[in-house]
């Protein structure tokens, strides 16, 4: 985990270890004990014990007490949600995404990207809640199972969406040119309204969220049951309120209008 140094730059090899063991644990679902994380990040256990202390000190992870295991708190996702861009988006989005919920009578979340995976950042859910939703702060590797990673992967600049496409390509164990043609028709689309991938079991409607150059910040989804069990109108008229709220999302971070 532990990356090769760049000659000449000053190091801090405190701060690179509580770095190693806070992304060690971000793609553990359940939890890692201490030894287990010693391994994991390539030390010692005498070398990440105080690290850790501190770690669990600071609010950033937490012990099972049962188990030994150390988990993440959402900590480092309220740091995120509170940085100024994030925040901005959170306060346009929220009413857009009540609206919604209430119109179409589902749930609805935001999800933006987290490196090479993908972070859900708000949910909202109507009053009769039908279908599934996720837990905000959730993230989830890109892969083409998942309809907001395709959206968020498609609707950005040629070189980004070029790495992006790999990293599906390579998660999916499919190959580039495959990755990329599944982007291409997501594109086409302005979105994510079918289901003839081969992946996606649960269907979920997607929309990007684009601001001034045209590119992804977030995108807007909607889950539903399978789409054979929908009614076509009640199916269109759920992806018309979706791109609608996405329209004036990307309007309202003063992008180009949405899908």
């Amino acid at each position: 985990m532990t990356k090769p140094e760049a000659k000449n730059q000053p190091t801090a090899p405190a701060l690179e270890k509580g770095l190693d063991l806070l992304e060690a644990l971000a793609t553990e679902s359940r939890g890692l004990t201490q030894r287990q994380l010693a391994e994991r990040v390539g030390r010692s256990v005498g070398e990440i014990f105080r690290m850790l202390v501190a770690l669990e000190r600071r609010g950033y992870v937490a012990r099972d007490p049962s188990t030994g295991e150390y988990a993440l708190t959402l900590k480092l996702f309220r740091i995120a949600s509170q940085h100024p861009p994030t925040e901005r988006l959170l306060k346009s989005a929220l009413p857009v995404m009540e609206q919604l919920a209430a119109k179409v009578q589902l749930s609805c979340h935001i999800t933006v990207l987290h490196g090479e995976q993908f972070m859900v950042i708000a949910r909202i859910e109507p009053e009769w809640l039908m279908g599934w939703s996720v837990k905000a702060g959730t993230v989830f590797p890109l892969s083409q199972q998942y309809p907001s990673a395709k959206v968020l992967a498609a609707f950005q600049h040629p070189g980004r969406r070029d790495e992006l496409a790999q990293v599906i390509a390579d998660n999916d164990h499919v190959s580039l040119r495959k990755a990329l043609a599944a982007l291409d028709r997501i594109s086409a689309e302005g979105g994510n309204f079918s289901n003839d991938d081969g992946y996606t079991r649960i269907l979920a409607y997607c929309c990007p969220i684009i601001d001034s150059t045209g590119r992804a910040v977030a995108a807007l989804t909607v889950p539903l049951v399978r789409q054979d069990r929908i009614p076509k109108a009640e199916a269109a008229a759920i992806a018309a309120e979706l791109r609608a709220a996405a329209a004036t999302l990307s309007e309202r971070i003063g992008g180009g209008g949405g899908a």
